[in-house]
């Protein structure tokens, strides 16, 4: 069975709070995440929703069937560090 695939690298917000979207959306239907992701006031659903028209539109540059469309996994790691010191005398 074909996959469609996209990676989102760099996104800076924490990524429990995109664990959050992305657990509410696994295994649903393509439309169906679509319309969960437009409802949701969370500040990680746009980039996410964004993610998932990548994906979607991968999915179409293979030929595949976009009604039976779902998401299988989607997965959230944690993405660079910003360090920051405070120099004193």
């Amino acid at each position: 069975m074909n996959k469609a695939k996209a990676e989102l690298k760099n996104l800076r917000i924490a990524p429990r709070k995109v664990r959050r979207v992305s657990d509410v959306l696994r295994g649903a239907l393509v439309n169906e995440a679509f319309a969960q992701l437009q409802m949701m006031t969370w500040r990680a659903a746009p980039p996410v929703y964004k993610l998932l028209k990548s994906a979607v539109a991968n999915a179409k540059n293979k030929n595949m069937d976009l009604n039976k469309l779902f998401i299988e996994s989607i997965m959230v790691n944690q993405g660079p560090m910003l360090k920051r010191h405070l120099p004193r005398a």
